[in-house]
């Protein structure tokens, strides 16, 4: 049975790899612990590749899964955020969600319904975290509203017949549903 090393070696020739000294490349390899790239430690999800070019069969580095499959080193260096991943993306993105909408909404309902649960369980385990946070955060929403202020009112004047058109469509889609009158109800009629 052939050892590990030389099993290596001749799987990294079949795929096309040229380097002078196998020997001292599968050295380097074995006591590389963590990605040359993103230097996240290898582990048993995310193992260490030798990544080398198709084209010309030259090593390049030893990556993480990761990063060989999707070549990310490469082409992005210095990184990659989801945001520029969207910004570079926005187009293909919004073409999806159309031709997929429908899709989409069922696999949402799916989902919500499955999970019903699990939010109430979630909504109850956190009810003291949302209050802490709230109280927190009072004096920051405060200010958000009051350096916005203008902004909503010219939205509002801008948008009023719309979001008139709005109300009563709602009103015409739902009127038939019973309302939920506000707790303090008393105070407003007297």
């Amino acid at each position: 049975m052939p050892s590990p090393k030389s099993t290596m070696i001749y799987n990294w020739k079949k795929s096309g790899l040229i380097y002078d000294d196998y020997d001292e490349l599968y050295e380097v390899y074995i006591n590389t612990m963590e990605c040359q790239h993103c230097q996240i430690e290898f582990t048993k999800n995310n193992w260490r590749c030798l990544d080398h070019n198709h084209e010309t069969g030259l090593f390049r580095s030893i990556v993480c899964h990761r990063c060989n499959v999707h070549d990310s080193y490469i082409k992005y260096p210095n990184g990659y955020t989801s945001q520029e991943y969207y910004q570079a993306n926005k187009e293909k993105i919004k073409e999806y969600q159309q031709a997929n909408k429908e899709k989409i909404k069922e696999y949402q309902q799916v989902y919500r319904q499955a999970n019903k649960e699990k939010s109430k369980e979630y909504y109850q385990a956190n009810k003291e975290k949302r209050k802490e946070y709230y109280q927190a955060n009072k004096e920051k929403r405060k200010e958000y509203y009051q350096a916005n202020k203008e902004k909503s009112k010219e939205y509002y004047q801008a948008n009023k017949e719309k979001l008139k058109e709005y109300q009563q469509v709602y009103r015409q889609a739902n009127k038939d549903k019973p309302t939920i009158a506000p707790k303090n109800i008393q105070n407003i009629k007297q």
